[in-house]
């Protein structure tokens, strides 16, 4: 797009709007993130109870390691150890750690497995999203921000969806099913370890609360930087042209050190968390061991009960510290998934509808009638009218921002008007599919674009049934075969960043040829050959008059030598046709395209 779009861009700096709004709803997320993992409920449920089953096994252990102590104990002060005995809680206890870990590991793969899915899931979601919403939202939003939400965001929500959820459930189960076990040996005790946990609990609650905004934080501070680092790479050659290295340099480190400082807040409060936890188990545990061993003297229970008790205690209060460390992470996977889901609550384009119009034979006549239109509230356009023949040349001229882009983006509905009606053989384009009007159309833009792709394959673009010997004959109609030829594998070279030296206008001659190809009804050239020569313009120039011979085009222009044949030009300011006519009448009319040709001509 020329400067005609970039004239109503309403952002400015760092990053859009998205990611200013500190607005964050949790529990909406949550409850949309199981709704997405409802098509994987029974994977779910088979991992959740390899789960529970893994849990008892690790819950029985302490049992049976009781038993054994009162075995050991009881054979120390009896006069003698039953091995045999001893032998079997010993190999009970083996298999019941090797059960655990293999029901563990059966959990963690289908966890993987469902993380995965739905990442690939949402990931289709959202590449499937970028293609329906409207132009006006890459206008609106940087290319970094939203490379972001695609890659950064998606890979953090797979990490947590494949080891956080599971690691909470198991936490939960084995806190609660430990205590179970725990009053069954001492209530007294119990509660000392409850108060412990009770104290963990509050922490974390106040820790996630805080964490939740620092990870929002970062995770905007991160959008601003690839931003920052898509633009420089993007821009090195405007960069160095006007030897901005430094201010290009120092604005990246003040991105670099905002990411730094709210990402290091951020793992602050997220490690910090699980040594004061700790602390305050170890306080339990002091004091547990001290009543405990008194309990024992007092013969209220066995040595080997008071060693379960231990462990059961370590087991409630380990998840607890785990499931505050899972907490804080959480809180940066729903402000990624959030990000994500934004993209996919943006507003599409306009339905087509349901009973499409197609042109049987299309021949090319094109109306606007009263167009009104505007990017904003504030119209731009207000009552546009003007008709094309088939087979017309219409040329659309005009000072820098009057709206020149803007019509040809109207015709091929990039944008929906906000009144009047535009019509293609007198039938109105919202009654048409947006995929088969925009096939009518052959576009060659200011700016070229090319993929990673042989020649052939980017001068085949929009064709792809297109043979070999319609690519060099339409290379050739650009004048772009010669220097085909040249290149290490002519028409195999691959266009990738090894031989991304193609000049701008050798790259603008891939880019008509393209067009050539493709055969369209319709033509739209918006300044089609500025990147070229004014000697190798000539030469496209007439190859365009070939191609345009029969077809009605579109030509925005600067140089208005280029446009003299036109059948129609329009002339726009501020959004609206003020002048209509041919060369002539126009250089005779003495209004804005006189003043505009004469200045270009003068002397």
């Amino acid at each position: 797009m020329n400067e005609d779009n970039k004239t109503y861009d309403v952002m400015d700096g760092g990053a859009s709007g998205m990611d200013t709004d500190k607005a964050k709803n949790s529990g909406k997320t949550l409850k949309r993130l199981v709704k997405a993992l409802k098509p994987q409920a029974w994977q779910l449920s088979i991992a959740f109870a390899f789960a529970i089953a893994g849990v008892v096994m690790t819950l029985w252990a302490p049992e049976v390691f009781a038993n054994a102590i009162n075995l050991v104990f009881a054979g120390l002060m009896g006069g003698g150890i039953n091995f045999r005995s001893l032998g079997e809680y010993v190999l009970l206890l083996g298999g019941i750690y090797a059960v655990s870990a293999i029901f563990m590991y059966i959990q963690e793969y289908i966890m993987a497995e469902v993380g995965q899915k739905l990442t690939l899931r949402l990931r289709e979601q959202v590449s499937a999203k970028l293609a329906r919403v409207p132009l006006k939202y890459y206008d609106t939003h940087k290319k970094g921000e939203i490379l972001s939400r695609v890659t950064n965001d998606l890979e953090r929500l797979n990490e947590i969806i494949k080891d956080a959820i599971m690691r909470l459930f198991t936490s939960f189960i084995t806190i609660v099913g430990a205590l179970i076990l725990m009053f069954r040996i001492n209530w007294i005790l119990t509660l000392i370890a409850i108060g412990a946990i009770f104290l963990g609990i509050v922490i974390t609650m106040l820790v996630g609360i805080k964490s939740q905004e620092l990870f929002t934080n970062r995770q905007k501070s991160l959008g601003i930087f690839n931003t920052h680092i898509e633009e420089s790479f993007s821009g090195q050659v405007e960069i160095k042209t006007f030897t901005l290295e430094k201010n290009v340099a120092k604005q990246a480190n003040e991105a670099i050190d905002q990411l730094y400082e709210d990402d290091k807040k951020a793992q602050f409060i997220m490690f910090a968390i699980m040594p004061i936890i700790r602390l305050f188990n170890q306080i339990g545990y002091v004091v547990i061991a001290a009543l405990g061993a008194m309990f024992v003297i007092q013969g209220r229970f066995s040595i080997g009960h008071i060693m379960s008790f231990f462990q059961y205690v370590q087991m409630s209060q380990e998840p607890l510290t785990e499931a505050s460390f899972v907490l804080n992470s959480l809180q940066s996977a729903i402000a990624s998934t959030e990000r994500v889901f934004e993209i996919l609550d943006e507003e599409e384009d306009v339905a087509d509808v349901k009973a499409v119009r197609t042109l049987e034979t299309p021949k090319g006549d094109i109306s606007f009638e009263h167009v009104q239109f505007g990017y904003t509230d504030q119209l731009l356009m207000n009552g546009v009218n003007f008709e094309a023949k088939a087979g017309q040349k219409i040329a659309i001229v005009g000072p820098t921002g009057a709206g020149k882009t803007t019509l040809v983006n109207l015709l091929m509905r990039f944008y929906e008007i906000s009144g009047g009606t535009i019509r293609v053989d007198g039938v109105d384009i919202k009654e048409m599919g947006r995929q088969y009007l925009r096939s009518l159309f052959g576009m060659v833009l200011q700016d070229s674009w090319m993929f990673d792709g042989s020649i052939s394959e980017n001068i085949a673009y929009g064709r792809h049934d297109a043979s070999q010997a319609d690519v060099v004959k339409a290379a050739k109609l650009a004048r772009a075969d010669y220097f085909i030829r040249t290149l290490p594998q002519g028409y195999d070279t691959v266009f990738n960043d090894e031989n991304a030296n193609l000049s701008q206008g050798e790259k603008q001659l891939l880019c008509i040829a393209r067009c050539i190809v493709a055969n369209p009804t319709f033509l739209l050239l918006d300044e089609a050959t500025s990147s070229v020569d004014t000697r190798t313009e000539i030469h496209i120039q007439k190859a365009m008059d070939n191609l345009m011979r029969g077809r009605t085009s579109f030509i925005i222009a600067h140089r208005l030598s280029t446009i003299k044949n036109a059948d129609i030009i329009l002339v726009m300011d501020q959004g609206n046709i003020v002048e209509t006519g041919s060369h002539e009448e126009l250089l005779n009319s003495g209004g804005m395209y006189s003043e505009i040709y004469n200045s270009q001509f003068a002397g």
